[in-house]
């Protein structure tokens, strides 16, 4: 059987498994979505989703669902000893429409995921675990139990491994988490705290004597984190609310109680990285391929973004219209970024889980420093994951693009501009326009001073450049014009000023919302080429 007609394998129906199946049953690929679970989860765990996680969910058409549902965290307080006020970050200058966190605990995530899921006919198919596979240049055949006990095989075209620590897809590689597990034990309370503190803020308390952290969610609970570090696991495990209580009140001073627990767990933090996110037609996304810090919130946001990175590749292919080598770029793009987080987010552990009065005041010293400075700008794009990016991606391109390198090049996020009019319609985000749009987005700058004559062959190129299983050409114009109705007018320029595109520029933005390839107008022939090499079924 050819392996275009074969459906995909995702392994793991948590938030990363979800959204990979979701993007693919968008795009129209069948897949079969397992997971050896009997129940979706019921527990808060993953409580934060970010700026670009959402702007990716906005492109999914789903963005609407979360923000719903969950409470905008605009930035965040952080106190050192006896109450003193050391920074206080904020969000709101982001360069996106969502500039905050959105606190929502991870069941509702998967539920709001698995609703969307549903609605297009799939749904997971629990207690079947994976056993085992072998590949071939074609398929993958999988060994599965379901939970009945009986023992099936099956053939599909790729496996996508989603299924977390212990990951049963991984094992079947023969590869290892390798790293390191932190020495110290954490605590996790999810509650409500009696207090008058605004919802829109979440407060970090640091003092010799420990490391608190403590974040707004959905339904008026707050997610409270404490490091434990003079207890094992098996003890804090026997932790209760009101010993919580007692310890954060005796570090921080912090006299509010604490209610209605809805989860209180204890964990330990291991920075841990597989060699390898990709072996033949085996992927690995999410904690099945790298674990990290819940610092920053980073963990369940990165295995959503491994998903879609992969998702839109994987359908292209799957559907004959991408050269097989598209999929060469997920490991260097999203294996690259797990190594940049684990990076950052290792040192950052340690850094708040110092204990020692000489050290402790070293580094309260930087927080201030780093605030009075204006630093904490740079800091709240990098966990806003704004700044991932794959410049060194083997499918970016950039073209003479000399004469606008403050513009976003090939492999960095696209930014998004308001202003943006189509004939007939009200004013609208970049970003909107795009919406539920799985295809790649050609936009053609006209720029400020294109003739009349070059305005219509360029909306002419737009209107037959347009490939309904792959490419949607947009002229944008900065003034209106007759000369190509269709065009979309960047009315304030925010867009041209975006792209640094006052003198025209062609820009191919992937499904994914990053930068394929740029150049400025003179770039058509060096565009065809990139087109005709990675999707040569879509020029025919």
């Amino acid at each position: 059987m050819a392996s275009e007609s074969l459906p995909v394998l995702v392994v793991g129906a948590g938030p990363t498994g979800l959204a990979a199946a979701l993007a693919l049953t968008q795009s129209g690929i069948p897949l079969h979505l397992i997971d050896r679970l009997p129940e979706p989860t019921s527990q808060s765990r993953a409580a934060v989703i970010h700026a670009r996680t959402i702007e990716l969910f906005e492109r999914l058409g789903i963005a609407e669902d979360f923000l719903a549902r969950g409470v905008k965290i605009h930035g965040a307080a952080i106190y050192g000893p006896e109450g003193k006020l050391l920074s206080r970050p904020n969000m709101d200058h982001l360069p996106t429409a969502y500039a905050y966190m959105l606190g929502l605990e991870q069941s509702v995530t998967e539920a709001l995921l698995a609703e969307r899921l549903s609605a297009l006919g799939v749904t997971a198919e629990r207690k079947v675990e994976l056993l085992g596979f072998e590949q071939t240049e074609s398929s993958v055949r999988v060994r599965l139990r379901n939970g009945d006990g009986r023992e099936t095989e099956a053939e599909y075209s790729y496996l996508v491994g989603c299924d977390g620590a212990r990951s049963a897809a991984r094992a079947g590689l023969g590869l290892h988490l390798e790293g390191e597990t932190l020495d110290a034990t954490w605590i996790t309370a999810d509650v409500k705290i009696r207090w008058d503190r605004s919802s829109d803020e979440a407060i970090a308390y640091l003092s010799p004597q420990g490391f608190a952290f403590i974040a707004p969610m959905n339904d008026d609970r707050w997610r409270v984190i404490v490091n434990v570090p003079k207890m094992t696991p098996e003890q804090a495990e026997k932790l209760t609310l009101e010993e919580i209580q007692a310890m954060v009140l005796e570090r921080f001073g912090l006299d509010a109680p604490l209610y209605d627990p809805v989860w209180i767990s204890p964990f330990s933090i291991n920075t841990r990285i597989a060699p390898t996110m990709r072996n033949g037609r085996v992927f690995l996304a999410g904690d099945a391929s790298h674990v990290h810090s819940p610092i920053g919130g980073q963990g369940m946001n990165t295995g959503i973004q491994d998903a879609l990175n992969l998702a839109w590749k994987l359908a292209l292919v799957h559907a004959g219209r991408a050269v097989p080598e598209l999929l060469d770029s997920y490991n260097p793009e999203r294996h690259g970024n797990a190594k940049r987080l684990l990076q950052m987010v290792g040192p950052a552990t340690k850094v708040v889980n110092l204990r020692h009065p000489v050290t402790v005041e070293i580094r309260n010293l930087f927080i201030r420093m780093v605030a009075q400075l204006g630093m904490a700008s740079a800091m709240a794009r990098n966990f806003s994951m704004l700044e991932v990016a794959y410049p060194g991606s083997p499918i970016v391109e950039d073209h003479d693009t000399h004469w606008f390198e403050t513009a976003p090049r090939a492999g960095h996020r696209a930014p998004d501009a308001a202003g943006m009019v189509i004939p007939g319609a009200q004013p609208q985000r970049l970003f909107e326009l795009w919406k539920g749009d799985s295809r790649h987005i050609l936009m053609l700058f006209a720029g400020s001073q294109l003739s009349a004559e070059r305005l219509a062959e360029w909306s002419t190129f737009a209107e037959s450049g347009k490939r309904a299983d792959i490419l949607r050409p947009m002229l944008i114009t900065a003034a209106e014009t007759s000369y190509a109705p269709n065009a979309v007018l960047d009315t304030e320029g925010h867009a041209h000023e975006a792209y640094q595109a006052l003198h025209g520029a062609l820009y191919l933005i992937r499904p994914d919302g990053y930068v394929a390839f740029r150049s400025s107008l003179d770039g058509k022939e060096a565009l065809a080429a990139y087109v005709a090499r990675w999707f040569p079924a879509s020029m025919a």
